[in-house]
Protein backbone atom coordinates (compact mmCIF):
# COMPACT_ATOMS: atom_id res chain seq x y z
CA UNK A 1 0.00 0.00 0.00
CA UNK A 2 1.30 3.47 -0.91
CA UNK A 3 2.30 5.53 2.10
CA UNK A 4 0.57 8.89 1.54
CA UNK A 5 0.67 11.93 3.79
CA UNK A 6 -2.09 14.55 3.84
CA UNK A 7 -2.71 17.78 5.71
CA UNK A 8 -5.33 20.53 5.79
CA UNK A 9 -4.30 24.11 5.05
CA UNK A 10 -6.32 27.29 5.43
CA UNK A 11 -5.77 30.06 2.88
CA UNK A 12 -4.68 33.15 4.82
CA UNK A 13 -4.64 36.81 3.79
CA UNK A 14 -0.88 36.68 3.20
CA UNK A 15 -1.38 33.87 0.65
CA UNK A 16 -3.53 36.03 -1.62
CA UNK A 17 -2.85 37.89 -4.85
CA UNK A 18 -4.68 41.12 -5.83
CA UNK A 19 -7.56 39.04 -7.25
CA UNK A 20 -8.23 37.47 -3.84
CA UNK A 21 -6.91 34.06 -4.88
CA UNK A 22 -4.09 32.02 -3.44
CA UNK A 23 -0.82 32.62 -5.25
CA UNK A 24 0.78 29.78 -7.15
CA UNK A 25 3.82 30.31 -4.92
CA UNK A 26 1.63 29.76 -1.84
CA UNK A 27 0.81 26.34 -3.25
CA UNK A 28 4.54 25.73 -3.80
CA UNK A 29 5.21 26.60 -0.15
CA UNK A 30 2.57 24.06 0.93
CA UNK A 31 4.16 21.39 -1.26
CA UNK A 32 7.63 22.08 0.13
CA UNK A 33 6.34 21.84 3.71
CA UNK A 34 4.53 18.57 2.94
CA UNK A 35 7.67 17.03 1.42
CA UNK A 36 9.63 17.92 4.57
CA UNK A 37 7.09 16.38 6.96
CA UNK A 38 6.46 13.20 4.96
CA UNK A 39 10.15 12.52 4.39
CA UNK A 40 10.60 12.82 8.15
CA UNK A 41 7.87 10.23 8.73
CA UNK A 42 9.60 7.86 6.31
CA UNK A 43 12.98 8.21 8.02
CA UNK A 44 14.80 10.44 5.56
CA UNK A 45 13.72 13.92 6.61
CA UNK A 46 15.81 16.98 7.41
CA UNK A 47 17.11 15.74 10.78
CA UNK A 48 17.85 12.24 9.45
CA UNK A 49 19.76 13.61 6.47
CA UNK A 50 21.60 16.13 8.63
CA UNK A 51 22.95 13.31 10.81
CA UNK A 52 24.38 11.72 7.65
CA UNK A 53 25.87 15.07 6.53
CA UNK A 54 23.51 15.08 3.54
CA UNK A 55 20.52 17.14 2.45
CA UNK A 56 17.66 17.12 -0.02
CA UNK A 57 17.80 19.76 -2.76
CA UNK A 58 14.88 20.38 -5.08
CA UNK A 59 16.03 19.95 -8.67
CA UNK A 60 12.88 20.04 -10.82
CA UNK A 61 9.24 20.92 -10.22
CA UNK A 62 6.08 21.25 -12.26
CA UNK A 63 2.85 22.70 -10.85
CA UNK A 64 -0.49 22.73 -12.67
CA UNK A 65 -3.45 24.61 -11.11
CA UNK A 66 -6.97 24.05 -12.43
CA UNK A 67 -8.47 26.55 -9.98
CA UNK A 68 -7.05 28.66 -7.16
CA UNK A 69 -8.65 28.65 -3.70
CA UNK A 70 -9.67 31.91 -2.05
CA UNK A 71 -9.40 33.53 1.36
CA UNK A 72 -10.33 31.22 4.27
CA UNK A 73 -10.85 28.25 1.95
CA UNK A 74 -9.77 24.92 3.42
CA UNK A 75 -7.68 22.72 1.14
CA UNK A 76 -6.31 19.22 1.55
CA UNK A 77 -2.78 18.64 0.27
CA UNK A 78 -1.61 15.05 -0.24
CA UNK A 79 1.85 13.79 -1.16
CA UNK A 80 3.61 10.49 -1.78
CA UNK A 81 7.16 9.32 -2.42
CA UNK A 82 7.68 7.54 -5.78
CA UNK A 83 11.16 6.15 -5.17
CA UNK A 84 14.22 7.07 -7.20
CA UNK A 85 14.98 7.63 -10.89
CA UNK A 86 18.78 7.42 -11.08
CA UNK A 87 19.90 10.07 -8.56
CA UNK A 88 16.52 11.83 -8.44
CA UNK A 89 14.04 11.26 -5.61
CA UNK A 90 10.52 11.63 -7.01
CA UNK A 91 7.51 13.04 -5.18
CA UNK A 92 4.01 14.02 -6.36
CA UNK A 93 1.24 16.14 -4.83
CA UNK A 94 -2.45 16.89 -5.16
CA UNK A 95 -4.45 19.76 -3.66
CA UNK A 96 -8.21 19.35 -3.26
CA UNK A 97 -11.07 21.50 -2.02
CA UNK A 98 -13.36 20.41 0.84
CA UNK A 99 -15.61 18.46 -1.52
CA UNK A 100 -12.66 16.46 -2.88
CA UNK A 101 -12.36 18.24 -6.24
CA UNK A 102 -8.75 18.42 -7.43
CA UNK A 103 -7.67 22.07 -7.65
CA UNK A 104 -4.11 21.35 -8.72
CA UNK A 105 -1.29 18.85 -8.95
CA UNK A 106 2.49 18.96 -8.78
CA UNK A 107 5.46 16.72 -9.43
CA UNK A 108 9.00 17.14 -8.11
CA UNK A 109 12.47 15.63 -8.42
CA UNK A 110 15.05 15.97 -5.64
CA UNK A 111 18.77 15.31 -5.34
CA UNK A 112 20.66 14.15 -2.26
CA UNK A 113 23.78 16.26 -1.77
CA UNK A 114 26.72 15.95 0.59
CA UNK A 115 26.23 19.02 2.79
CA UNK A 116 29.99 19.67 2.94
CA UNK A 117 30.98 19.22 -0.72
CA UNK A 118 27.59 19.94 -2.37
CA UNK A 119 28.19 16.85 -4.53
CA UNK A 120 25.39 14.32 -5.33
CA UNK A 121 25.18 11.23 -3.11
CA UNK A 122 23.68 7.88 -4.09
CA UNK A 123 20.48 7.04 -2.17
CA UNK A 124 20.32 4.42 0.58
CA UNK A 125 17.91 1.46 0.49
CA UNK A 126 15.30 3.19 2.67
CA UNK A 127 15.07 6.11 0.25
CA UNK A 128 14.90 3.75 -2.73
CA UNK A 129 11.98 1.66 -1.60
CA UNK A 130 10.34 2.61 1.71
CA UNK A 131 6.75 3.79 1.34
CA UNK A 132 7.02 4.29 -2.40
CA UNK A 133 4.15 4.36 -4.88
CA UNK A 134 3.87 4.41 -8.67
CA UNK A 135 0.92 6.78 -9.12
CA UNK A 136 1.87 9.89 -11.12
CA UNK A 137 -0.06 13.13 -11.60
CA UNK A 138 1.54 13.80 -15.02
CA UNK A 139 1.98 11.36 -17.89
CA UNK A 140 5.55 12.44 -18.66
CA UNK A 141 8.42 12.56 -16.20
CA UNK A 142 10.25 15.80 -15.49
CA UNK A 143 13.02 16.55 -17.96
CA UNK A 144 15.47 19.38 -18.53
CA UNK A 145 13.67 22.39 -20.01
CA UNK A 146 14.88 23.31 -23.49
CA UNK A 147 15.15 27.08 -24.01
CA UNK A 148 14.51 29.08 -27.19
CA UNK A 149 17.49 30.69 -28.91
CA UNK A 150 16.52 34.33 -28.35
CA UNK A 151 16.35 35.58 -24.75
CA UNK A 152 16.52 39.14 -23.44
CA UNK A 153 17.42 40.38 -19.95
CA UNK A 154 14.21 41.48 -18.21
CA UNK A 155 15.17 41.91 -14.55
CA UNK A 156 18.14 42.03 -12.23
CA UNK A 157 17.76 40.56 -8.72
CA UNK A 158 20.15 41.16 -5.83
CA UNK A 159 20.13 38.22 -3.39
CA UNK A 160 19.32 39.60 0.07
CA UNK A 161 19.08 37.92 3.45
CA UNK A 162 15.30 37.42 3.32
CA UNK A 163 15.72 35.32 0.13
CA UNK A 164 17.71 32.64 1.98
CA UNK A 165 16.40 29.36 3.44
CA UNK A 166 17.68 27.01 6.14
CA UNK A 167 20.36 25.72 3.74
CA UNK A 168 21.80 29.22 3.31
CA UNK A 169 20.89 29.58 -0.36
CA UNK A 170 17.97 31.22 -2.16
CA UNK A 171 14.73 29.42 -1.37
CA UNK A 172 13.16 27.48 -4.25
CA UNK A 173 9.89 29.41 -4.09
CA UNK A 174 11.77 32.72 -4.31
CA UNK A 175 13.02 31.66 -7.75
CA UNK A 176 9.42 31.09 -8.82
CA UNK A 177 8.50 34.56 -7.55
CA UNK A 178 11.31 36.10 -9.60
CA UNK A 179 10.10 34.27 -12.69
CA UNK A 180 6.45 35.28 -12.21
CA UNK A 181 7.41 38.91 -11.49
CA UNK A 182 9.47 38.99 -14.68
CA UNK A 183 6.57 37.49 -16.65
CA UNK A 184 3.88 39.87 -15.42
CA UNK A 185 2.96 43.28 -16.81
CA UNK A 186 -0.14 45.46 -17.21
CA UNK A 187 -1.18 43.58 -20.35
CA UNK A 188 -1.48 40.12 -18.79
CA UNK A 189 -2.61 40.79 -15.21
CA UNK A 190 -6.00 39.17 -15.93
CA UNK A 191 -4.52 36.08 -17.58
CA UNK A 192 -4.35 33.27 -15.04
CA UNK A 193 -1.01 31.56 -14.46
CA UNK A 194 -2.03 28.00 -15.08
CA UNK A 195 1.27 26.14 -14.92
CA UNK A 196 4.92 26.58 -14.05
CA UNK A 197 7.79 24.18 -14.59
CA UNK A 198 11.23 24.98 -13.25
CA UNK A 199 14.72 23.43 -13.22
CA UNK A 200 17.00 24.46 -10.37
CA UNK A 201 20.54 24.33 -11.73
CA UNK A 202 22.90 25.94 -9.19
CA UNK A 203 22.77 27.73 -5.85
CA UNK A 204 22.38 31.50 -5.58
CA UNK A 205 23.97 32.98 -2.45
CA UNK A 206 23.82 36.17 -0.44
CA UNK A 207 25.07 39.15 -2.45
CA UNK A 208 24.80 37.50 -5.87
CA UNK A 209 23.42 39.60 -8.72
CA UNK A 210 21.05 37.48 -10.80
CA UNK A 211 19.93 38.33 -14.34
CA UNK A 212 16.47 37.07 -15.37
CA UNK A 213 16.12 36.68 -19.14
CA UNK A 214 12.99 35.89 -21.11
CA UNK A 215 11.04 36.63 -24.29
CA UNK A 216 11.44 40.39 -23.95
CA UNK A 217 9.04 42.95 -22.49
CA UNK A 218 6.89 43.13 -25.62
CA UNK A 219 6.64 39.35 -25.86
CA UNK A 220 5.66 38.55 -22.27
CA UNK A 221 1.95 39.21 -22.81
CA UNK A 222 1.72 37.27 -26.08
CA UNK A 223 4.17 34.34 -25.87
CA UNK A 224 2.65 31.21 -24.34
CA UNK A 225 4.41 29.30 -22.97
CA UNK A 226 7.08 31.82 -21.97
CA UNK A 227 10.57 30.59 -21.11
CA UNK A 228 12.98 32.13 -18.61
CA UNK A 229 16.57 31.62 -17.56
CA UNK A 230 18.44 33.12 -14.60
CA UNK A 231 22.21 33.55 -14.59
CA UNK A 232 24.68 34.93 -12.08
CA UNK A 233 26.00 38.19 -13.50
CA UNK A 234 29.52 37.74 -12.13
CA UNK A 235 30.37 34.46 -13.88
CA UNK A 236 27.42 33.63 -16.16
CA UNK A 237 26.54 30.50 -14.12
CA UNK A 238 23.00 29.34 -14.87
CA UNK A 239 20.86 29.33 -11.72
CA UNK A 240 17.47 28.19 -13.01
CA UNK A 241 15.38 27.87 -16.15
CA UNK A 242 11.59 27.88 -16.26
CA UNK A 243 8.51 27.54 -18.44
CA UNK A 244 5.32 29.41 -17.58
CA UNK A 245 1.84 29.00 -19.10
CA UNK A 246 -1.12 31.36 -18.81
CA UNK A 247 -4.74 30.97 -19.86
Amino acid sequence: MVNKFSKEFSISSYDLNPKGQARLTSMANFFQEMAYHHAGQLGFGYDDMNERKTMWVLSRMRIRMNRYPGWDDQVNVETWHKGMDRLFGLRDFTVKDRSGVILGVASSAWLILDSRTRRPVRPTEDVLHHGRGDESVFDAKLEKIMLPDEMKVLNRQKVVFSDLDIMGHVNNVKYMEWCIDSATNEFNLDREIREIEINFMHEALLGDDILISGPGESGISTVNPAFFVATREEDGQEIFRARLNRD
